[in-house]
């Protein structure tokens, strides 16, 4: 999945990921469920909308892109910009993208094709009003004047797809492009100066920014963009095990539009040079080590920022000493198990653009950070394929070293998000907790694929209920204009591949409200909890684990008391309390866990003085010494786990697979849902994880059985990049019955071969050969080198020499050999009759297997 906002700190390119559901509202028994962005414009309408309406999943404007891909518009505003993001059709990676944001409206199109694609144009309505006015005065201004037809032509390139932006020297009015096949497109234009972009990239080919100036004088002309003019824009350091890994280049003009994003990977990017008065390049470069994968993540990180303001020079590329930008070491947690993880980033340049980069971080793990000093960065760091965020706090750095910092530590917890939760207005109430996996740190956290219920009643009376509804949609109900106690009841569940914490969370509130309470923002109590005493997957070791909880009301001057502390070692089926230290708001404990014990569930409760109360269960907080196997209860079962379709996957030195997954799972109640995902080595501490960014479909095919699927879309560099990863992966499954009593989880219920690719050569010589005379058979094997994105010799494994007659459609095994130390492969036969001769290699546990063509020999 691809997100984003347009705004200063805001554009957010990342591949893979699944944001929501399938865009239906879950059935609700009472009240409304319904998306973020309708219950805000019902809010300011002061409107009730009535039960049953839903909208789509997420505060979202959707638009299809040619690919089939989604365009949505989430919830922005003028003040931010507007919140997108692309998501991935089913079965297909994510791919690169060209935007350009213009006089209120965002304009996308995947660049990453073979084919050429049209753009998609979503109204964003976000720029200030001021702003919208100049432009659209100025616009109305040259309409009246008379216009020219202009051509836009890229030449000295094979171009299959580009896009055109035209804006006005003067006004900086933008133009309608209209886009057309191969290297050119059209615009009318009125008198004047004018500034034009053409952004180039095509498939597996580099990025190019190119731009012109030209005026318009009483004729239709044509523009021609130099591609071969271009030069290499980046941000270089003089660290030479350091390499691009993702880049983001675009132009930014005065009024706050925008052209790009040039770049997204590793690819080179090029750019006109130019001058042009309030213009700006800018760059941002993240460097990794080379040869860094999501499996083999680089043990640091640069995150550089760099304009050329008004002037883009004849060798834009910025060189930066490695001593001079700041520095810090950055602490990943884990989620109970080693799991995927990437860091991302964009530069707040107080302006209208941005762009998020990222770069896989070891989880568990530490990367030493590096940053252009005084650039303030926001930051994200995701778990798993992108469905976990945290969203971290602006930092920015001082040259020199810094003090760093712990992401990710236990327990996942809901906290209140920056823009307010649940609230109310007039006989209205919204039911919004998104943020149900914050970090003990406070760092906000979202997880896609968790799932929510809510409860709300008062005097016994259900006002509003709702059932597995994502993180993005809320309850909404109408209530009594008087005032009245309230019990809201949430339960946030998640069972995925990334995390094994957290799985189910449970806040139970009690509130006093009536149409006239103040701000809106309902008076709930807020519980944070915060651990020391755990290691980098939050494991309890032999020490004691300190807890703290801490309550809060939100908006309001209540006093607040924290009532008791417990904890549980069966997933929440008994109880001990806590000797709490302290008292009032805040208070602490000290826990010294069994080694036996394989996870601590955690249950706060609090009160204030105006009546709230609340009480916080968090199953499976943090992780005991004793790793939990497989879990069964009830009679779930799985079976028929197929990955491939039961054959190896086998990996050159690039590209990327779509691998399918598939199994059965019955349960007499049925089956609610289920999931699995890759490992290699251990399932606690793995070394290599690969995970679908799609949850897993499970069909119904009859009351007792579903078939459930998924895809993986892996690619071979980013994703595994180590051959030492080829060989038997394991396959983790699990499945829940419909009626939630009954679940298995199994951790290794099947194995998968990814293997790498092996090539085979042979050659028979004399040719011809006289009958009685020596035949000399040689041949070399080698296989990919998923690092070095190469083919590497593979010494000391026996090869098959085979021998097939002219008149023959078989093949007879004549000896078997071994390649020596050099891979190469050589020997002798005696020449006899006419015929074919050949290599094959049955293949190892890492290698697939080959065979060669015949090599005809004529005998004489």
């Amino acid at each position: 999945m691809l997100t984003g906002t347009v705004v200063a700190a805001s554009v957010l390119l990342i591949p893979g990921g699944s944001w929501a559901a399938d865009g239906t509202a879950p059935a609700a028994t009472a009240g409304t469920v319904e998306s973020a962005r309708a219950a805000g414009d019902a809010r300011a309408a002061g409107d009730a909308t009535t039960a049953g309406d839903a909208t789509t999943a997420g505060d979202a404007t959707t638009a299809r892109l040619a690919t089939g891909e989604r365009l949505e518009l989430l919830d922005g505003g003028v003040a931010s910009g507007p919140d997108f993001q692309v998501v991935p059709a089913q079965g297909k990676p994510l791919g690169r993208y060209a935007y350009t944001s213009t006089d209120g409206s965002l304009r996308v199109r995947p660049v990453d094709q073979r084919q050429p694609v049209a753009a998609t144009e979503i109204a964003t309505g976000d720029r200030s009003a001021r702003t919208l006015n100049a432009t659209k005065a100025a616009a109305v201004t040259k309409a009246a004047a008379a216009t020219y037809p202009v051509k836009l032509t890229i030449t000295n390139a094979d171009v299959t797809s580009k896009m055109f932006w035209v804006w006005d020297r003067k006004t900086w009015a933008a133009y309608a492009v209209t886009d057309a096949a191969g290297a050119s497109a059209s615009v009318n234009l009125p008198p004047g100066d004018y500034f034009a972009v053409g952004l180039h990239s095509d498939w597996e080919q580099p990025s190019y920014l190119l731009t012109k100036t030209f005026t318009v004088a009483a004729k239709s002309l044509t523009v021609s963009f130099d591609q071969s003019a271009a030069k290499e824009t980046a941000i270089k350091v003089d660290d030479t095990t350091a390499s691009r890994y993702s880049s983001a280049v675009w132009i930014s003009l005065p009024g706050g539009d925008l052209a790009g994003f040039a770049g997204s990977g590793s690819g080179a990017v090029y750019v006109t040079p130019f001058s042009v008065p309030g213009t700006a390049l800018r760059i941002h470069d993240v460097l990794a080590k080379k040869g860094t994968s999501a499996s083999v993540p680089s043990p640091y990180r640069y995150d550089l920022t760099h304009a050329f303001q008004n002037t883009v020079p004849a060798s834009p590329v910025a060189q930066v000493r490695t001593a001079s930008l700041a520095k810090t070491v950055t602490s990943v947690r884990a989620p109970g198990n080693g799991t995927l993880g990437e860091l991302l980033s964009v530069p707040n340049l107080g302006e209208w653009t941005g762009v998020y980069l990222g770069s896989s971080v070891p989880v568990p793990g530490t990367v030493t950070e590096y940053a252009t000093p005084g650039v303030s960065y926001s930051r994200i760091l995701h778990y798993g394929t992108y469905e976990h965020s945290l969203t971290l706090k602006d930092r920015t750095l001082a040259a020199g070293t810094s003090a760093g910092e712990t992401l990710g530590a236990a327990p996942f917890a809901p906290s209140l998000r920056d823009g307010g939760g649940s609230s109310r207005q007039s006989t209205k109430m919204w039911l919004y907790e998104p943020m149900a996996f914050t970090d003990s740190d406070g760092n906000p956290g979202i997880d896609d694929r968790s799932k929510t219920s809510f409860l709300l009643t008062s005097q016994g009376q259900t006002l509003a209920s709702g059932a597995d509804m994502t993180p993005y949609q809320q309850l909404s109900a109408t209530v009594p204009s008087g005032r009245a106690t309230y019990e809201l009841d949430q339960t946030v569940s998640r069972r995925v591949p990334y995390a094994r914490l957290s799985t189910q969370v449970r806040s139970e509130w009690t509130f006093s409200s009536s149409s006239q309470s103040g701000s809106g923002e309902l008076p709930l109590i807020d519980l944070d909890f915060a651990t020391s005493g755990l290691d980098s997957r939050n494991t309890a070791g032999a020490g004691p684990v300190r807890i703290g909880a801490t309550a809060a009301t939100r908006h309001s001057e209540a006093a607040d008391t924290l009532t008791g502390l417990e904890y549980s070692t069966d997933d929440g089926a008994h109880w001990t309390a806590l000797p709490l230290s302290g008292s009032g708001e805040s208070a602490s404990a000290e826990l010294t866990v069994p080694s036996s014990v394989s996870f601590v569930s955690l249950r706060a409760t609090a009160v204030n003085d105006q009546g709230g109360s609340l009480r916080r269960t968090i199953i499976r907080a943090f992780a005991g010494a004793t790793p939990r196997g497989d879990e069964t209860a009830g009679a779930t079962k799985i079976s028929n786990v197929l990955v491939n379709g039961g054959k190896p996957v086998v990996f050159d030195t690039a590209g990327s697979q779509v691998i399918p997954a598939q199994f059965t799972a019955t349960d007499p109640a049925g089956i609610a849902g289920g999931d699995l995902y890759l490992y290699h080595r251990s399932y606690t501490t793995p070394d290599g994880v690969l995970i679908s960014p799609w949850p897993a479909a499970c069909t119904k095919v009859n009351a007792t059985t579903s078939a459930c699927r998924t895809d993986f879309v892996v690619d071979v560099r980013r994703d595994l990049g180590l051959s030492g990863l080829a060989g038997e992966w394991k396959v983790a499954a699990w499945a829940q019955s419909a009626d939630g009593r009954s679940f298995t989880d199994l951790h290794a219920v099947q194995n998968a071969s990814i293997l790498r690719f092996a090539k085979l050569t042979v050659n028979a010589s004399p040719e011809p050969v006289t009958k009685g005379k020596t035949i000399t058979v040689t041949g070399k094997l080698t296989r990919s080198s998923w690092q070095a994105s190469a083919y590497d010799g593979y010494a000391s494994q026996s090869v098959k020499l085979q021998f097939r007659k002219a008149n023959s459609t078989t093949y007879t095994t004549v000896k078997t050999i071994k390649t020596d130390a050099s891979s190469n492969l050589k020997t002798t036969v005696t020449a006899s009759v006419d015929g074919y001769w050949r290599y094959s290699f049955a293949g190892t546990a890492t290698t697939s297997p080959v065979t060669t063509a015949g090599d005809y020999v004529d005998v004489k």
